[in-house]
């Protein structure tokens, strides 16, 4: 792993939801005492901090600091090493809250490692997208033994992402029961991701999978769906080239490619020539808004200051504005970015075209932002692009079908209330709406 990413994602426990998991593991299997206990990136070793629950703990930390502060009851101990390097088996019980890094903050060679040791211990062939805690919770199921039982804390993305589907295929064919537990509020103020408690018990061979939400102070309350809601989640899909989502475009760095009023005017660069319409957030328009014209785009967008010119590097020819523009940006500044870093010419992206609907990928409501694209503005970062073969009668039709959808009821829910959708869910979304 990166070791700047390690660290940012080194959030700890809190110590009532240790207690928490243990309860729901004393609930699992009632009055058992677990001969030995494994932690896959243990931190401070807190999951040890209970009483009368095991014999033997071993708790998995490259963090040596971490280590050489824990104080642990008898019974308990911290190896510093790799979670992928330890190589103890047959665990009655893996507990513990792994590592959440998205997969480009991996370290290339160790993700590799990581998915072969997986695959070579009969595990699944999990993609190479795949959330850090999505390995360490293959990792724990086999590293337990054939009856054994697996209890995480992890984001509850997990259930319905699929960088995650080889794990939950995985999972089905052996039979074992799952349990998944939504916490019910935020009990990680810093992450935006919606925690849970995720319980795997390999004993049974039904192949249950059971979901709730649950307090701080444990009281459970169970669901139809993983939506938390009697639908099911929106399931995935491809575009079709009559109705496509597209993610917005990441050039590399909004604060070099994207230009706020003041500072196209300050460079000279000039509308079309130089620079475009872009939206990169909807969050300032207005819900009831339902089309974006020039005018509009004026108000919203140019006069209140916010990023919303996109540069035209992407063209062959630059005028001498643009060049000495270009020019201007210091090598610090782009080359954060490994969009820039990784092409030929760092400013010279590949350009999107111009969506007929702009959509807003997270939202609170039971909807998101939809807006009719007249400006011609570009999709940046947050907001899709719907594209459509048809004319605009056809787009403000599809947009007034996505504002009637109830997402709401069918997306997984974030903690503070955030509702986001993933694009091929959006393009799901679109082929139910298109006319059959």
């Amino acid at each position: 792993m990166k070791k700047d990413h390690l660290t940012r994602c080194q959030v700890a426990t809190p110590h009532d939801v240790v207690q928490l998991v243990w309860s729901l593991i004393a609930k699992q299997r009632p009055g058992q005492i677990f001969d030995s206990v494994l932690d896959l990136g243990a931190g401070d070793g807190r999951f040890s901090l209970v009483a009368g629950a095991y014999r033997q703990y071993v708790g998995i930390e490259r963090d040596e600091t971490k280590v050489s502060q824990a104080q642990l009851p008898v019974g308990a101990r911290l190896v510093v090493t790799d979670a992928f390097q330890w190589e103890g088996k047959g665990y009655e019980l893996c507990i513990g809250n792994p590592p959440y890094i998205r997969h480009h903050g991996l370290d290339s060679e160790w993700r590799d490692m990581a998915l072969k040791s997986i695959v070579a211990d009969g595990g699944p062939a999990l993609k190479k997208t795949a959330n850090a805690f999505v390995i360490f919770l293959a990792q724990a199921l086999m590293r337990t033994k054939d009856d054994g039982l697996v209890a995480q804390v992890v984001p509850y993305e997990w259930v319905t992402r699929p960088s995650a589907i080889e794990l939950r295929k995985f999972i089905e064919a052996q039979g074992w029961s799952v349990y998944v537990y939504r916490f019910d509020s935020n009990i990680f103020p810093t992450v935006l991701t919606t925690a849970s408690i995720a319980i795997i018990d390999k004993r049974p061979s039904a192949g249950d999978w059971k979901f709730g939400t649950i307090s701080r102070t444990g009281r459970v309350k169970l669901t139809n769906h993983a939506s938390g809601t009697r639908s099911k989640v929106i399931s995935y899909a491809d575009g079709s080239a009559d109705c496509k989502a597209i993610r917005g475009l990441s050039p590399g760095g909004q604060e070099i490619f994207v230009l706020t009023e003041e500072e196209r005017l300050f460079y000279s660069l000039k509308r079309d020539r130089d620079v475009r319409p872009c939206v990169t957030s909807l969050r300032s328009v207005d819900q009831d808004l339902s089309v974006l014209d020039k005018n509009t785009f004026e108000q919203i967008f140019v006069r209140s200051g916010a990023r919303c010119w996109l540069i035209r590097s992407d063209l062959d020819d630059h005028s001498p504005e643009l060049c000495r523009y270009l020019e201007g940006v210091h090598a610090d500044a782009w080359s954060r970015y490994s969009t820039c870093t990784t092409r030929k010419l760092w400013w010279r992206y590949r350009p999107h075209p111009a969506p007929a609907l702009l959509v807003a990928s997270g939202f609170t409501l039971k909807s998101p932002k939809v807006l009719v694209n007249d400006v011609g503005a570009v999709a940046v970062g947050s907001v899709y692009g719907v594209l459509l073969d048809e004319n605009q009668e056809a787009a403000r039709m599809m947009a007034n079908g996505l504002r009637d959808y109830d997402f709401q009821r069918r997306l997984v829910h974030h903690s503070n209330g955030l509702k986001k959708i993933e694009v091929r869910q959006l393009n799901a979304v679109l082929a139910d709406l298109l006319p059959r």
